[in-house]
């Protein structure tokens, strides 16, 4: 039996554990956590030297904490390179070394609107500025507030083509970036609070006419709009496209696991599971992802199967999340500082905070 962490909510892991059993025998006893808890959670057990998983799934940005947390690289004969997306070797290394396995490609996000009620969908922000003066008391678009990964795409539009973890916060434009999201959950009637499932839900009930989300929405979505479901590019502003990042869920494997002679076995065995093309066709039929493979979205994303295409030429238009130290407390930064910005904290002194917060975070993890 592997012990395997899941930081995703949806029922991938099950179904890999269900085909890992039958194909193998052994077991995966599957733990999930979210992506918060999972980071806290590696981190404290890497520290203790206690309760480790051996194996778990994650999101890419995780590979940056690789001294801290306790993971390996995984030998380059056990993955297919030839079989990879381009860009799923960016979301999978550090330096010259596989510190993950990516399984699904995307965590991006895209602007979905209803095709029954909206034929030309807006490309630019402007546009919605104009909307909501014509009908002030209408929510015209919905996002997660809340979530910081929503926040994190708003910087393209004011530092265009700037790595994340290259961002230093507490410039004028970061600070224009912060007003500006805010500014626009005012005008749309959202609370700081509202979350993915409160986004959501405005979409689904028609009080929103157009969604920013990600591509682990689009299963539901599709569930609930069917074939009017429209994806298209998020709004550019001033004439700067928008864009979002992206990145891999990828399975890592501690070095504890790894050192015993039972354990690698049977992780050889779940990595090469990962990277059969019958399973990974399967899994991005059922939802809707882009998997890291190729030659599986070559055959499987084309043309006249719409909203799947349509997912995949938005992830092409996304910003490569990098893998660095640095980007792996930026969340953590713009959470708090989002929080003290709620609480009456000037634009500037907020971004200030934010960045004096990661640069904190950064030093004591180089540290340790």
């Amino acid at each position: 039996m592997l012990e395997f962490w899941s930081a995703f909510g949806d029922n991938v892991d099950q179904k890999l554990a269900k085909e890992f059993e039958a194909r193998t025998g052994n077991q995966l006893m599957i733990r999930k956590f979210s992506i918060d808890e999972m980071k806290a959670e590696l981190l404290l057990a890497s520290r203790s030297k206690n309760y480790m998983p051996d194996v778990a799934w994650v999101p890419s940005d995780f590979l940056g904490l690789h001294k801290f947390i306790g993971i390996t690289p995984i030998p380059k004969v056990w993955i297919k390179q030839e079989q990879l997306e381009p860009a799923a070797k960016q979301s999978a290394m550090v330096g010259d070394s596989y510190m993950g396995l990516p399984l699904f490609l995307g965590n991006h996000l895209m602007l979905f609107y209803d095709k029954s009620k909206i034929t030309t969908p807006i490309a630019t922000w402007e546009q919605l500025q104009v909307l909501s003066e014509k009908e002030p008391d209408k929510i015209h678009i919905s996002y997660s507030v809340r979530d910081m990964y929503f926040f994190s795409a708003f910087f393209s539009l004011f530092h265009p083509n700037i790595p994340l973890d290259q961002l230093q916060f507490d410039d004028d434009k970061c600070s224009e970036a912060l007003a500006f999201y805010y500014n626009l959950a005012q005008l749309n009637h959202l609370n700081n609070e509202c979350n993915s499932l409160c986004s959501r839900q405005l979409f689904i009930d028609h009080k929103a006419s157009y969604l920013i989300d990600g591509d682990w929405a689009v299963s539901n979505l599709i569930e609930e709009f069917g074939s009017d479901l429209g994806i298209t590019s998020l709004p550019s502003y001033q004439g700067i496209p928008m864009q979002s990042l992206s990145g891999g869920k990828v399975l890592i494997m501690t070095k504890a696991s790894f050192q015993d002679p039972e354990k690698r076995v049977m992780i050889k065995q779940l990595m090469e599971l990962a990277q059969d093309k019958e399973f990974l066709t399967r899994l991005i039929n059922e939802h809707q992802y882009i998997s890291a493979s190729t030659e599986v979205n070559q055959t499987v994303i084309v043309p006249n199967k719409k909203i799947m295409n349509a997912v995949y030429q938005q992830y092409l238009q996304s910003q490569p999340m990098p893998t660095s130290l640095r980007v792996s407390f930026v969340w953590e930064a713009l959470a708090r500082g989002a929080s003290r910005h709620s609480d009456g904290m000037p634009e500037k002194e907020t971004m200030k905070y934010i960045r004096n917060l990661i640069d904190r975070f950064t030093t004591k993890v180089e540290g340790l």
